[in-house]
């Protein structure tokens, strides 16, 4: 794998805060994945029980309601920011400006994502702040989808924040941050450069791992690559399968519906677990 020059370093970032509830932030550089990982996660996390509220967090592109074939997605995040911001949201409105999607005997929120990108600048932090303190006290897990973009410094002179500050509220604001990276060298490489702007800890996993670009062994090549040039063991290794994530998208339904036995499903019920088991360790170690 040829990859840019990187010298190895444990980098000392910033913890993430506590919280009963659990807020799972999808992060990684476009076109890593981060959305079909998020939708089906919180799929995973619903179906063993828990209460989920999966959000579109992107100021840029929304993705989700599309995905899954919700064609009036309505006011959403903006809406629920607003209230957030004016201390007025309650169980009331949230159900009013959130979608319920039910499969099987099992259900989950769904808030869609900025209906209007010129918008952007309403994700200001306190709105963000009071959004995740109230979801927190109603759901088990709170899946974020994310923005790829985290540069600061980007301004625009009508807005009170720069451009990328909400995407790096979210972030701020989770308990737990999952970064998704692509299999291949050029997707590594992006990972590499992105990582850089986060300031917080985080979760590694790769995305589309396929021999096709990396030749034999990839899963140890991935791994040896990352723990060489980030200290970071990988937590997932999610496998390339095209066809079942195409059928999600034909389909308007999450993997544990149309293709609940592939590879990639099983990956991402596995990590699933990992992040249930993870949350009960972090509030046992609290009592």
């Amino acid at each position: 794998m040829s990859l840019i020059d990187l010298e190895r370093r444990v980098d000392q970032r910033n913890p993430l805060p506590q919280r009963e509830s659990s807020i799972v932030s999808v992060w990684g550089s476009a076109g890593s994945g981060k959305t079909n990982l998020a939708i089906n996660l919180a799929f995973e996390l619903a179906s063993m029980g828990h209460k989920v509220c999966l959000i579109d967090c992107s100021i840029r592109r929304p993705s989700i309601a599309p995905w899954l074939g919700i064609t009036e997605p309505g006011p959403g995040i903006l809406g629920l920011l607003r209230l957030g911001r004016q201390d007025r949201l309650d169980q009331e409105q949230f159900l009013r400006l959130s979608h319920e999607i039910c499969f099987g005997n099992h259900s989950l929120s769904l808030i869609s994502g900025i209906s209007q990108p010129s918008r952007w600048p309403e994700f200001d932090q306190d709105a963000i702040n009071a959004l995740l303190d109230w979801l927190a006290l109603q759901n088990d897990f709170v899946v974020l989808d994310l923005d790829s973009e985290l540069e600061r410094g980007l301004i625009k002179l009508e807005a009170s924040i720069e451009r990328n500050q909400p995407t790096l509220s979210f972030i701020e604001g989770s308990t737990r941050v999952l970064m998704v990276s692509g299999s291949d060298p050029v997707s590594v490489n992006h990972t590499l450069m992105a990582v850089r702007d986060l300031t917080c800890d985080y979760d590694l996993l790769v995305n589309r791992l396929r021999s096709s670009v990396l030749g034999r062994d990839p899963a140890r090549q991935v791994r040896d690559t990352f723990y060489e040039l980030l200290s970071k063991e990988l937590i997932g290794l999610l496998p390339d399968d095209p066809q079942a994530v195409d059928q999600s998208i034909l389909k308007s339904q999450p993997l544990l519906m149309i293709a609940k036995n592939s590879k990639l499903r099983d990956a991402i019920r596995a990590l699933a677990i990992e992040i249930i088991k993870h949350h009960e360790g972090r509030l046992d170690n609290r009592e």
